[in-house]
């Protein structure tokens, strides 16, 4: 258990300080959640030796328990028929009993370890899932801002391309104006001319239309 500590405590420290880093954040990131990844991965390999032990020492408990009945058993059959066997067997069944509550020691302290090492597990899976969220909203945060800043260029130099489009539109609609207003040409004779006949084909046409 004291190893997965160390594990943890150095570890999960160089990843506080690569988050903190200004250069090179990814990499780092990506570095020590690769060692993260390796550390809790032995530390549950050792959780479960730890539990195959503890599994072990349950059965070998209970093995001695049924030992310390076995030769209970054996004394009360034998009392009366064969003192001796039945004191020999008093005897085993008192050193059983004593084999049990060594046994039962033992997966006490197992058991506390098993826990602890349990515990410790979860803390460091919990620790390098919240460290790669981090990492997931760092990138996400990075490439939307890069997003933004492609965007915010890309929309400053269209729109003064824009404006220059349009500059260039006015121009061209401005001198097709001035060439029009340039090519119409005014005759006073001519205008007095036509004015006239004009007039005189009404009268014409009102002569004509009285007569009938």
């Amino acid at each position: 258990m004291k190893t997965i500590k160390r594990w943890t405590s150095g570890i999960f420290s160089r990843v506080d300080w690569a988050v903190s880093q200004i250069e090179n954040q990814e990499a780092l990131i990506n570095s020590s959640l690769k060692e993260s990844r390796e550390a809790v991965a032995k530390a549950k390999v050792q959780m479960g030796r730890v539990r195959q032990d503890g599994n072990k020492l349950r059965q070998r408990l209970q093995n001695e328990e049924q030992n310390v009945e076995r030769w209970r058993e054996r004394a009360v059959q034998t009392a009366k028929t064969d003192e001796q066997r039945a004191v020999e067997s008093l005897r085993r069944c008192k050193r059983a009993e004593q084999i049990r509550e060594q046994l039962k020691q033992r997966v006490s302290e197992h058991e506390q370890v098993e826990m602890q090492l349990s515990k410790d597990v979860a803390s460091m899976e919990e620790k390098l899932a919240e460290l790669m969220e981090k990492r997931n909203l760092m990138r996400t945060r990075q490439s939307r801002a890069e997003a933004l800043t492609s965007i915010q260029t890309g929309c400053c130099d269209a729109s003064s391309e824009l404006e220059d489009i349009f500059d260039r539109w006015e121009i061209r609609v401005t001198e097709k104006e001035l060439s029009g207003e340039c090519s119409v040409t005014t005759d006073p004779l001519e205008e007095s001319f036509i004015s006239a006949e004009n007039e005189e084909e009404l009268r014409e046409e009102l002569k004509h239309l009285t007569n009938s």
